[in-house]
């Protein structure tokens, strides 16, 4: 009777052993499955949200948020918060940098750190890496310069990029651009009115050519062909009956995974120093209370007002975001025919009205230069389009501009051909103040008395 009631116990408790051991497997487990459904949970929750990056601040200060006019809308408001992140609501920021330009390189660095920007080093393509055979036909040859062939070729690497990869938009800036130390708020109350504009002129998606999209448009995709729509802010859609409709009006909703609405345009341009009159009617105009006033549009005066417009053909490509449907336009015309530099090549194609471009008046991003009599000027250091070797500043070489920098502490202004530029407080002006506070250039200065 006792062996048979310990064979029993010794039963029970092996078995209690294995429920035990089972017990610790079935939590291990729990625990990896939990953790695999949160890993599960964020990746769902990145897919849905695009690759933006989210924003690693407010775009618009606490003590700012009762000036902007709202719809109650919380799209608006996340769209608005993403428009004004670290990358201005765009997949990246690329600014192009020449190896030698270390100079333009800490001036990125430095505005950027002090307005809160991401931005991502782009290699230029320096002039020992063009050589003919590797450029695309033309049918006006030896009318580039090789620094225009390498600064074609450098947004070309971008767009190629944005092409093979189907990219969210980004954003391509000059490695001499500036802007307001405030720019994310700017950015910010620019979104909601962008989104505003879209809605008043009923735009609707651009043609997108790519593999699978919904919004190809070619007939090998439709089986409809496509004509140019007189209207240039629609495409007509021709039936095989012969009818032709346009696309229906649609409430064009604030997107926080796509702030920019990037289904809607191939170009949007926040830099540039001149632009065509050409559609300039199509606009948008809205208060913006970081720019001085005085400023001419077509003949209208602007107060503390920026305008958003169809753009009728830039100059200069200081700062412009580009979708990949516009990136897939400029690489394919580039290599059929490079028959200009970058950005007349991009004004010739949006005068074309091949192009769907957009842009903002007064610009939000300049392109600075040193300032005169300092010692820039004579080591070419204002451009790198002519490229090549430069000499130092001679030892002896006049230089009164070193009075201004004593005061001001900044040794860069906007360049002269950028005449529609206004800034209320230039990034690369208030560096100085901003990192050190009152403290005075003069004073840090080699002293001859002292040999110190």
């Amino acid at each position: 009777m006792a062996r048979e009631y310990n064979a029993e116990m010794g039963t029970l408790g092996s078995a209690l052993a294995r429920w035990r051991s089972y017990r610790q497997i079935h939590r291990a487990l729990i625990v990896v499955l939990v953790l695999c459904t949160l890993l599960v949970l964020e990746r769902y929750r990145v897919a849905l949200s695009g690759t933006f990056a989210v924003s690693d601040g407010p775009a618009v200060a606490p003590e700012q948020v009762e000036t902007v006019d709202d719809d109650g809308s919380a799209e608006m408001d996340d769209s608005m918060f993403n428009a004004g992140n670290s990358t201005l609501g765009f997949h990246k920021i690329y600014y192009v940098n020449m190896r030698a330009r270390h100079d333009r390189e800490d001036a990125m660095a430095l505005q950027s750190y002090i307005s809160g920007v991401e931005t991502t080093d782009f290699p230029a393509v320096e002039a020992d890496l063009i050589d003919p055979v590797g450029m695309p036909p033309t049918h006006r040859p030896s009318v580039l310069k090789v620094g225009e062939k390498g600064c074609w070729r450098a947004h070309a690497n971008i767009w190629s990029e944005m092409v093979r990869k189907k990219l969210p938009p980004v954003l391509i800036i000059e490695s001499d651009a500036t802007w307001d130390v405030n720019i994310r708020p700017i950015m910010a109350r620019m979104n909601r009115e962008f989104v505003t504009f879209m809605r008043n002129i009923n735009s609707t998606a651009v043609h997108d050519p790519s593999w699978g999209s919904k919004n190809n448009k070619h007939p090998l995709a439709t089986g409809r062909s496509v004509k140019r729509d007189p209207d240039p802010l629609h495409y007509a859609v021709e039936h095989p009956n012969g009818t032709v409709v346009r696309p229906p009006a649609a409430h064009i909703p604030f997107r926080a995974d796509d702030p920019w609405l990037s289904e809607h345009w191939d170009l949007f341009s926040l830099g540039q120093c001149f632009e065509h009159s050409q559609d300039h009617h199509i606009h948008h105009k809205y208060h913006d209370p970081r720019v001085p006033s005085g400023k001419d549009y077509w003949g209208t005066s602007l107060g503390n007002e920026r305008v958003l417009r169809r753009s009728g053909g830039i100059t200069c490509t200081t700062a412009y975001a580009i979708t990949h449907t516009g990136a897939a336009k400029l690489l394919m015309r580039g290599a059929v025919d490079l028959d200009n530099p970058v950005d007349l090549l991009i004004r010739r194609l949006t005068l074309s009205r091949d192009l769907v471009a957009y842009s903002v008046m007064p610009p939000v991003i300049a392109q600075f230069e040193f300032l005169g009599g300092i010692g820039m000027g004579e080591r070419g250091a204002q451009s790198d389009i002519n490229g090549g070797k430069h000499k130092d500043t001679p030892a002896d070489a006049s230089m009164p501009g070193w009075d201004d920098v004593k005061r001001t502490g900044s040794v860069w202004t906007t360049k002269g051909h950028h005449r529609d530029v206004t800034f209320e407080k230039m990034a690369l002006d208030v560096a100085w103040e901003q990192i050190l506070g009152d403290a005075q250039l003069e004073k840090s200065w080699y002293d001859p008395q002292a040999g110190d």
